[in-house]
């Protein structure tokens, strides 16, 4: 790799047309720097029908995607070291407001980045593994290739990137309310990286014994915005999370499986130890956590040192576990989730499955995937290369890539394990049967407290619902441990309990976080394990329904035995009969809590609850009344507990969490 710490000037190449979209800014005079944003002027030439980009087309409207004010300032780390820059741009309207704008085909948001490509000669590293981790139903950041011009100055290629952030249309978490007490009523992003601030804290306990600690900081709430009992509810749930790792304590009801969505972690890895990244788990390494949902690992973020690609020592190989080199290896649970025979089979699972023919990461489809990213970009490298004096071997630099791959792939395949004990594992007939995403509102009561989605459980035999939750961002819910479905009965969630009850006189198997998309929604649920068990996406356009669209019906399946990810299969209608509830169901709320907790269940057995710490000492015990049972929790301490209810032979036991 050649990496000029020059340049000539930018004037000297006659740049004047592209295939790609044209980034224009103007500075109006001043000068971008890495402290403050300086206030400019963006325009982006761009046809979305696919015709060439001309840079005379600025005064053109009609081929503009945008024009208007924007902040811009040079922002990363490393990748601040070549002459050629990053930049993080902010767009604003006239008068300072955030201009959520949808630039390039992407969704709306204020804040994106102009990816240098900094450090890597295939240009493509970056787009390729965000990519792929799309591909393989993960959010990562969307990106377009572009070409950029600044004071009339050629930049180059860069990578037009969502920046990370809290948004409905990035990371889908939780934004935090106004109650400053609210500990787990809002999602939180997680950092691994160098940023030192009030929220940042070491690996301490459990970091591998040959490298520094891994430091973590919140990212999300902002620190002006952040309490300090929300930055221990955190630190808490990441210590609890590495100690449980550390023990091997896989049970799925009080062990690592009940702590961090499964599914999410696995992805992040193969995504990171595919590529071989050098800087996966210790920095750029995001999690987040949304309300009432595990931690989960990722968007996978800055992969420019990946595939063989290094700007230090030889790193990157492809017969390495990056989590275990001894170099540059991320904290200790890494590693000890690689070491449990549960999850390492699962991760071998999922391992085959996605190199299987026609899935993401099988050779074939990587290649074609990158062909195709370097048709996008063939014209615009060379340019770049006279730019910044850097030597076009383009073309050697993807064959050298696809060799990498393929030797990584048939490394991995000998090294990462069985996963023979856990490919034909059992997974519950459960069935997303019902969805009601945008009700009609019913007086005071809005469309959001009305939404429910109905499970069913389309089989023989009982299930028991243990770890068993609904995975992806934008919806939180885990079902109470020692819960069951019997043999096709049905369980409805819903997003308010007591205006369910209101309004529908039954009682619903439980509550979720967040509210359901009056637009379109992936719902997905898993096992404990990361086991795929159903996965729905409804849309409020044909062929779905679209008198279940706020007209005040909802979607039903028409066939149970039918499948449900067609929306030819579903119906809409209004009712909602009162055999499909889940009969002697309990609820419990609200959780969080803070002063009191409401069992609210309609069985008519005696009932006793109790109250366990994290370390299963019984705290607090009690009897239910019939109805509605108050417990007073004044005297608790804020942190995670467990409520376990026993009526007869049965048993509920409920993760809480006091404020």
């Amino acid at each position: 790799m050649i990496v000029a710490l020059f340049a000539t000037n930018a004037n000297a190449q006659d740049f004047s047309d592209s295939n790609l979209p044209i980034i224009v800014i103007n500075t109006c005079g001043n000068t971008i720097d890495n402290e403050n944003p300086v206030r400019s002027r963006m325009k982006i030439i761009f046809h979305e029908d696919g015709r060439r980009n001309f840079l005379s087309d600025t005064s053109d409207i009609r081929t503009l995607n945008y024009n208007g004010d924007i902040e811009i300032k040079i922002r990363g780390n490393t990748s601040q070291y070549p002459p050629k820059k990053p930049y993080a741009i902010h767009t604003i309207h006239a008068a300072n407001e955030n201009n959520n704008v949808s630039l390039l085909g992407l969704p709306p948001e204020n804040d994106w980045v102009l990816n240098n490509i900094a450090f890597d000669p295939s240009y493509i590293r970056d787009f390729i593994s965000y990519g792929l981790s799309g591909k393989m139903g993960n959010y990562a950041p969307r990106c377009r290739f572009c070409e950029v011009v600044i004071d009339d100055h050629y930049m180059g290629l860069y990578l037009f990137t969502e920046k990370m952030k809290a948004s409905k249309n990035r990371i889908d978490i939780e934004k935090k309310t106004g109650n400053p007490q609210d500990c787990a009523v809002c999602g939180y992003i997680i950092k691994a990286d160098r940023d030192i601030n009030i929220t940042s804290w070491f690996d301490y306990p459990y970091h591998t014994y040959n490298c520094d600690s891994i430091m973590y900081s919140i990212t999300y709430p902002k620190i002006e915005h952040i309490r300090p009992n929300e930055i221990e509810y955190i630190q808490d749930y990441y210590n609890i999370f590495t100690e449980s790792v550390h023990n091997q304590n896989n049970a799925i009801d009080v062990g690592f499986p009940s702590l961090i969505d499964i599914q999410s972690f696995v992805d992040f890895m193969l995504v990171g130890e595919f590529s071989s990244n050098v800087d996966i788990y210790q920095l750029s390494t995001f999690f987040h956590k949304d309300t009432k949902g595990k931690l989960r690992a990722g968007p996978v973020w800055d992969f420019n040192l990946t595939f063989g690609n290094d700007i230090q020592t030889n790193r990157s190989r492809y017969n390495v576990w990056q989590f275990y080199n001894y170099t540059n290896e991320g904290a200790k649970f890494w590693k000890d989730l690689f070491d449990n025979p549960t999850y390492r089979c699962h991760l071998s699972k999922r391992w085959h499955e996605l190199t299987a023919d026609g899935r993401p990461l099988n050779y074939e489809s990587v290649c074609t995937f990158i062909d195709e990213a370097q048709s996008i970009i063939a014209e615009a490298v060379p340019r770049d290369c006279e730019r910044w004096q850097t030597t076009n071997h383009q073309a050697s630099n993807i064959d050298s890539l696809k060799n990498w791959i393929q030797k990584r792939i048939e490394w991995m395949n000998n090294n990462i394990g069985s996963c023979e004990q856990c490919e034909d594992e059992y997974v519950p007939n459960l069935v997303i049967s019902r969805i009601n995403y945008n009700p009609k509102p019913q007086g005071l009561v809005s469309s959001e407290s009305l939404e429910f989605i109905e499970i069913t459980n389309n089989s023989d035999e009982r299930v028991n619902l243990t770890g068993i939750y609904f995975g992806g961002m934008g919806l939180s819910y885990v079902f109470p441990i020692n819960s069951y479905l019997q043999p096709n009965q049905k369980a409805i969630i819903c997003s308010d309990s007591l205006q369910f009850v209101s309004h529908y006189s039954q009682i619903p198997f439980g509550q979720y976080a967040r509210h359901l998309s009056n637009h379109s929604q992936r719902l997905v649920i898993y096992d404990a394990w990361g086991n795929l068990i159903d996965e729905v996406t409804y849309s409020n356009n044909r062929p779905w329904p679209e008198e279940a669209n706020g007209r005040g019906s909802f979607l039903e399946l028409i066939d149970i035995n039918t499948d449900n990810s067609l929306a030819e299969n579903w119906k809409a209608t209004q009712t909602l009969s009162t055999e499909t509830f889940q009969q002697n169901a309990t609820i419990v709320y609200p959780n969080p809590f803070n002063d009191q907790i409401y069992i609210s269940q309609n069985s008519e057995t005696s009932t006793k609850y109790s109250i366990f710490d994290i370390t299963g000492k019984e705290i607090m015990q009690g009897k239910c009344n019939d109805g509605i049972t108050v417990v007073n929790t004044s005297n608790l301490k804020s942190g995670i507990y467990f409520l376990r209810l026993i009526s007869g032979d049965q048993s509920y036991c409920e993760k809480i969490v006091k404020e």
